[in-house]
């Protein structure tokens, strides 16, 4: 990401990415805080005199401007969760915010439920998170030890609590126990989801979503 018509230089690592001051200002209140600054020799002018990220891994600032600087529109060009969730890192200590939900939203479409929780977490997105949890805790295998490790300790006990609960009884039967003036005639699959969400949001100890 080096644009000949580009106006701000950054170093990362040992890396220089010469982009448009432009987006930064607009989308960035962090960066357009910075730009503000006066300065007898603003930093990013040239390339004896870049901006330095420090903290950012090159890899990580070039995932997070293919997000701002897209060949595919619409979708972007990262395939992997984790290129996804490193643009993710730099959007949230920036403050990218429209950028934010669009790699957001791109997670929530193209990757695991695994991964829809951990970044669910991240995001506050409390019913992204109850929906993702309530598809974990239908799926008929267990959490693997790879899964267990990403989750960390505590969520992958409180998830198992849920699957625990759930798949105790058939959920017609739960469903008999809890409302048993109701009970549905069939159990689709899209009504045990229903059902493993509202119990996710009792076990998992987290407010109503919204």
């Amino acid at each position: 990401y080096y644009f000949n018509d580009g106006n701000v230089i950054f170093l990362v690592e040992d890396t220089l990415f010469n982009v448009h001051r432009y987006f930064f200002e607009r989308d960035s209140p962090v960066f357009r805080a910075m730009f503000a600054c006066p300065s007898e020799t603003p930093e990013g002018g040239s390339e004896d005199n870049p901006i330095l990220l420090e903290g950012v891994k090159s890899a990580g600032f070039a995932s997070f401007l293919s997000c701002l600087y897209p060949m595919r529109f619409g979708t972007g060009d990262l395939t992997t969760f984790q290129d996804w969730s490193n643009a993710l890192d730099l959007a949230l200590r920036w403050e990218f915010d429209p950028l934010r939900e669009f790699i957001a939203l791109r997670i929530e479409e193209t990757c695991n439920v695994i991964e829809h929780i951990v970044t669910a977490r991240r995001l506050d997105k409390q019913d992204w998170c109850f929906s993702a949890c309530a598809k974990l805790c239908h799926r008929s295998e267990p959490l693997t030890l790879e899964e267990a490790q990403i989750l960390g300790i505590v969520e992958t006990v409180r998830i198992c609590a849920v699957r625990e609960m759930c798949r105790g009884k058939p959920v017609r039967d739960l469903l008999w126990d809890e409302r048993p003036w109701s009970r549905p005639r069939e159990v689709t699959p899209g009504l045990e989801i229903k059902y493993h969400k509202e119990h996710a949001k009792k076990l998992l100890e987290l407010p109503n979503a919204t």
